[in-house]
């Protein structure tokens, strides 16, 4: 459905990029959010509270270099490829099809490992501006694809790195966690592991954060990550 919600903006310093992203899935918002820091933007587009694709202006995280740097595509064919398009104003995968480089079905691959890359990166980011446009998708530059937003976040969180962020997000140890009822159905839609699926056993109650560091092979700061990936998803809430 097409969003009823305003277009708003702010900087990322005042919400993590995790929050700000599901604050609007889970209205099942249709917009694009665009996140802009050191002279890059990068887009997100969303269909109904779905991710369905997503843009970048930064030169990495082009289709073609991709394919350089998985040794999919040779440098030659890359510039020749990219001066087609240039001068055919067509998209570089199609040439790259055209050309015979690469076939329809690495063209679909690629583009979904383009799209998952940029997504993710922006889980990364902790600065810059981002502004939400609600409204129908512009077709002309949108290719949809079937991205799972629940998947997406959950491996966009434990991506992060910086512990400083994690700690942030789930600390103090005497925090205490709870599985919130009904969610059972997103739970197993995520096919977590047989270790995330355990500390989400000892979730049946109240448990805090110092009872389950420790807990089976998982180490405690991917434990921490799988903790603030649940909570923003809602499946798990602080008591």
């Amino acid at each position: 459905m097409t969003s009823g919600h305003q277009t708003h903006e702010g900087v990322l310093s005042n919400i993590t990029f995790p929050s700000l992203v599901y604050s609007i899935l889970r209205r099942a918002d249709t917009g694009v959010l665009r996140v802009q820091d050191h002279g890059v933007e990068k887009s997100l587009y969303i269909r109904d509270g779905r991710p369905v694709f997503a843009g970048s202006t930064d030169p990495e995280d082009r289709l073609g270099v991709l394919y350089l740097k998985r040794g999919r595509l040779s440098l030659a064919g890359l510039l020749t490829a990219e001066e087609k398009a240039r001068t055919q104003k067509k998209r570089l995968g199609t040439v790259l099809v055209e050309m015979a480089l690469i076939g329809p079905e690495d063209l679909v691959e690629g583009v979904l490992d383009q799209v998952r890359r940029i997504i993710l990166s922006l889980f990364q980011w902790t600065q810059g501006r981002y502004k939400y446009t609600p409204g129908p998708l512009p077709t002309e530059e949108v290719i949809t694809l079937k991205l799972d937003a629940d998947r997406t976040l959950l491996e966009g969180v434990r991506g992060i790195e910086r512990w400083e962020r994690v700690w942030e997000a789930v600390g103090p140890l005497d925090a205490r966690y709870e599985i919130i009822k009904e969610s059972d159905e997103r739970v197993r839609a995520l096919g977590l592991s047989p270790e995330d699926a355990a500390v989400l056993s000892h979730l049946s109650r109240p448990a805090s954060l110092q009872d389950l560091c420790g807990l089976g092979k998982m180490s405690d700061f991917d434990l921490c990550r799988l903790l603030w990936a649940l909570k923003t998803l809602g499946l798990i809430k602080r008591v």
